[in-house]
Order: structure tokens, then sequence, then C-alpha cells
């Protein structure tokens, strides 16, 4: 593995690794005490000679040693999907590197374009501001905006009007979808993963803890894979839009001919807004429909790991309620 994905070895899994050291001797001696209920159960039985309780301590044992091979293949999958695959694939990146960069990417081209499209915004809105006046002895008798006041407003702060409060609340869903990788890359085995094994060693405690581990395996291999998919298949022609407009934008908007330029469904800031308006829909692709896709496929996933782990189906409905 050090030799495949060197990386990987130095920086994800060292992580894990520390996560590990620290709980590993808590997650031992649940699995430990674990084997040794099920042990006593499985004398007693044999000693009373009760096959119900024989087979329940049987059962015990099975499930203790279920419990450790879940997490063996959880450091398989780990290392499978975020080393072994990817060196032979991509290389040098990963899917927590490849989800994260993207979104970190396409949150500094829309604050990019949202601060020119701002920039151009207060210029023009001076400009569709002044007005004549005619004023006698103190006192305004005539008044009247300018006739290229109306235009700019018609045909291009309107529409900004529009554009830039989307772009605002898209900033918001990435920031909230670059944090949300970002927690449960360092929660999901401490919080959710170890705890789950502690959990699902304890009968009365076993589906709960099924459900914990499938949280942990959902949303430590599932969602980051699914977005560095969906984010790599949308994000250059999104990416590509926005550092393109906000070229436009900066241009156009420059020296004192910023007026001129949007005075006219013909001008170029005016055809800059409108490409920007019909070109988003890989945009928001990747902002809305894949988000939300990503949370179906992953809830489901919970839903399907902790039943099979845990037993979970019966209580399903409290983990949709969450």
């Amino acid at each position: 593995m050090e030799t495949t994905a060197p990386w990987y070895c130095n920086q994800i899994n060292q992580a894990a690794a520390r996560i590990w050291t620290k709980w590993e001797p808590i997650a031992i001696a649940a699995a430990f005490a674990a084997f040794l209920v099920a042990f006593i159960i499985f004398v007693i039985g044999v000693a009373i000679k009760n096959e119900t309780v024989r087979n329940f301590g049987l059962g015990e044992i099975y499930e203790a040693v279920a419990s450790l091979i879940i997490v063996v293949i959880f450091l398989f999958l780990s290392a499978t999907l975020f080393g072994i695959i990817p060196s032979m694939a991509t290389g040098n990146i990963d899917p927590y590197t490849t989800a994260l960069t993207y979104v970190a990417n396409t949150i500094n081209a829309t604050a990019g374009l949202e601060k020119v499209l701002f920039n151009s915004y207060m210029v023009d809105a001076f400009y569709a501001n002044t007005f004549l006046a005619i004023i006698v002895s103190s006192e305004m008798r005539y008044a009247n905006y300018l006739p290229w006041a109306y235009l700019i407003v018609v045909y291009y702060l309107l529409p900004l009007d529009v554009l830039a409060p989307v772009l605002l609340e898209a900033l918001l869903l990435l920031y909230t979808e670059f944090y949300a990788i970002l927690f449960f890359m360092y929660a999901s085995i401490p919080i959710f993963l170890i705890p789950g094994i502690i959990l699902r060693a304890i009968f009365p405690t076993r589906s709960i803890g099924g459900m914990m581990m499938a949280i942990a395996i959902s949303f430590y291999l599932i969602m980051p894979l699914l977005f560095s998919i969906a984010f790599y298949f949308t994000n250059s022609t999104a990416l590509s839009l926005l550092y393109n407009s906000a070229e436009e934008v900066s241009k156009y908007s420059a020296g004192t001919g910023v007026e001129l330029n949007a005075i006219s469904p013909t001008s170029p800031l005016v055809l800059t807004i409108q490409g920007i308006e019909q070109g988003m829909g890989a945009y928001w692709m990747s902002l809305l429909f894949y988000p939300s896709l990503i949370i179906a496929i992953v809830y489901e996933s919970i839903v399907i790991i902790a039943d099979f782990i845990g037993g979970f189906a019966k209580t399903s409905t409290l983990l949709r309620g969450v």
C-alpha cells in the first residue's frame, strides 16, 4: 500500500490510525466482553442442557464475530476506495480530495462572479439614479430621470436583482456541502463507527449500534465517492461558465463606459447576464439535483446496511425522522 498509494498512507489513513489508537482499547474491550458474555451463555446452555440458551449463546458468538468482520471490511474498503483504486485510475487523488477540491473551486468561482456583479451593479445603479432637476428659488420645479436610466434598470439591474440573490443561496448550499463532507470525514469513525461497534456488541442496543455503523459506512465511504463522481461530470462546465462570465463582466463594467454597455438588449453586459442565465444548467445540476440524489442514496444505504448488520428495519422510521 505504501508503494501503490503513498499519499493515502501519509494522509488519510494516518488520521484514521490516530483515531483507532485512541479508541482501540475500548473497542477491543467491548468486543472481548461480548465474546465473554456469549461464551458464558453458551456454556450455561450446554451445562443445563437447554437447547434454546445454547443456541442463543452461539448466536451471540456469531454476532461478535460479525462485528469484527464488519470492521475489517470497513478498513479494507477505505483502503481500496481511497488508496488502491485511485492510484490505478487517477493517481494522487482520492474521493475526499476530489469532492472537496471541486466544491471549493465552485465556491471561489461563484464568489468571484458575485463580487464583479456587485461592483458593476453599484456603478450602473449610480448612473440609473441620475436625473435632471430645475430648481428655482430653492424649490424644485422639475425633475426627470435621464433616458438611459430606465434602460439600465430594465436591461441590466432587474435581471441582476434576480441572479445575485440566487448566487448567494448557491454559496450557502456549497458551503453546507463542503462542511458536511469535511465533518463526516473526521467524525464518522470516532462518533459513529466505534460507538456503533460497542453498542452492537450489547444485545439490547444491537439495532442502534448497527444504525451507527451504517451511518459511518455510508457517510465515510459512499457520500464522498458519489460527490466526487457528480462534480467530476458537471464541475468543469460550471467552472468555465463562472470564470468566463466574471471575466466578461469585469471587462465591460470597467472604466467610464459601463453605462453604455448596459443600455440596450444587445449591450455586452446585458448579453453576458443572459448568457449566465441560459448556461446555468450544469451549475444547478451540481448544486441541486446531484446533492439531492446523493442524500437519497446515502439514506437508503443507511437503512439497508443498518437492517443487514443490526436488524434496524422495524425502527427505520426513527432514522427517517432524524
